[in-house]
């Protein structure tokens, strides 16, 4: 028997039952998470943001209206992540290096597979990679995360950002344009 879909799971949500939401959360709280980790750069604030954006969204299932229940679940993880912006934009921020030191990076691991040079290489290019997206103004940055990492569509980038499908492609291509060129500052790219 096979799995149900977001659509039929969402249904039974709206009306009233737990366990089909907590089986979209079981789909969708890695990918989410992910997410909000590459925008926040903070586990501990990651899954602070991603729990609360659950359980926004399980007080606003009677509000979905259709489409990408996955864009819109991403939506409320954005707010989030943004209120959480706005908050800490009060307050000093740790700087890039001591978030580093931490181990706070984009969730990509070196392949096991390759020998240690190879790691090494991959490691540094994956850490310059997560330098660069760090320093995109946070309007490109969530572009690319949502387009290049977490796989959206570019009408559920818009559906998730709330924009529509021409500022989506125009920000995606100024996002992949400056990451290019701080990746070509940084010696990544020749």
């Amino acid at each position: 028997m096979s799995e149900p879909g977001d659509e039929q799971l969402v249904r039974e949500a709206q009306a009233g039952n737990l366990r089909s939401f907590n089986a979209l959360v079981e789909r969708h709280e890695r990918s989410l998470y992910n997410l909000v980790l590459r925008h926040v750069s903070d586990r501990q604030l990651a899954e602070d943001v991603t729990q609360e954006a659950f359980i926004s969204a399980w007080r606003a299932m009677h509000t979905f209206k259709g489409g990408s229940f996955k864009a819109w679940l991403f939506r409320i993880a954005v707010n989030k992540a943004r209120d959480l912006y706005r908050s800490r934009s009060r307050r000093p921020a740790s700087s890039l290096d001591d978030m580093l030191e931490q181990g706070v990076g984009l969730g990509y691991e070196a392949d096991a597979g390759p020998g240690p040079e190879d790691a090494a290489l991959t490691a540094a290019t994956v850490s310059a990679v997560e330098q660069c997206l760090l320093r995109l103004p946070e309007e490109h940055r969530i572009v690319v995360l949502l387009s290049d990492v977490q796989g959206l569509t570019y009408d559920e980038v818009g559906q998730t950002l709330g924009l529509p499908l021409g500022t989506v492609k125009s920000r995606i291509f100024r996002a992949r344009a400056a990451l290019r060129k701080l990746l070509l500052e940084s010696g990544e790219l020749s």
